[in-house]
């Protein structure tokens, strides 16, 4: 036997026998999540890509910032051009029954003679059924008085909006909370009292539109249940709030 050939053995049994065990590496530490990207932004996301819920009690979301053609024409069809609609009055509501009286007895004024009107808007599912929800609010020397400004709610129905509520008593900021009313989240807003605070008042959908009802416990106060802002007007000048209003396309 050559005496190379027992070294040459037992380095084949070097090389193809187990390592003597060793203790296994650590595994890797994932990198960390990124955090949740912005819903809305300076030019976020098309907000139907904003998966519910929305956010947090307490929190904020800014108002849509880009202009919406198919909303402009909306609130001009309802805002001008023609003899206004009486919608039932608001029982109990001082305010809001006499904003409709008001608009009830008069004729729109064309859109060009009523001065420049802006318009923030945001988009929830307020019913729940997967479809977000326009809140529009459109503010102006036309749209505000002593109780608030316009605001008004449209549905989604087969690609055209449809108005679900219009109010004159707008006042920021206008609150989502959780309790709901015929399947249709509440609001809330702060109330006026021939243009003093008075308290907050919660809009209750009635299974036709949102209808205001006062808040026992907050005369004087700004604070109620906890949710979500959706609209909220900051103290910027008139013409830096949301999108002006144009009289056509």
């Amino acid at each position: 036997m050559s005496p190379l050939r027992p070294l040459v053995v037992l380095l084949l049994i070097g090389c193809c026998s187990p390592a003597l065990a060793q203790p296994l590496p650590p595994p890797p530490v994932a990198a960390p999540l990124p955090p949740p990207r912005s819903l809305l932004g300076p030019d976020g996301p098309d907000p139907r890509d904003r998966p519910p819920p929305l956010a947090p009690p307490g929190s904020v979301i800014p108002p849509i910032n880009r202009a919406d053609a198919r909303l402009e024409a909306a609130l001009r069809a309802r805002l001008f051009a023609g003899p206004v609609a009486a919608s039932p009055a608001a029982a109990g509501d001082s305010d809001q029954t006499e904003w409709e009286q008001a608009r009830a007895t008069a004729l729109r004024p064309v859109c060009a003679d009523v001065g420049p009107l802006r318009y923030l808007h945001n988009r929830i599912d307020l019913d729940g059924d997967g479809r977000l929800e326009t809140v529009a609010v459109v503010v102006g020397s036309f749209a505000c008085a002593s109780g608030g400004c316009s605001l008004l709610v449209f549905r989604d129905v087969d690609g055209s909006l449809e108005l679900v509520a219009e109010n004159g008593l707008f006042q920021s900021p206008l609150t989502v909370i959780s309790n709901r009313h015929r399947g249709w989240l509440d609001l809330t807003l702060p109330a006026s009292l021939h243009g003093a605070p008075d308290g907050l008042k919660e809009l209750r959908f009635d299974g036709r539109t949102y209808r205001p009802v006062p808040l026992p416990g907050t005369e004087g106060s700004s604070t109620g249940p906890p949710g979500t802002v959706v609209l909220e007007l900051l103290p910027l000048p008139f013409e830096r709030l949301g999108h002006p209003l144009p009289c056509g396309p």
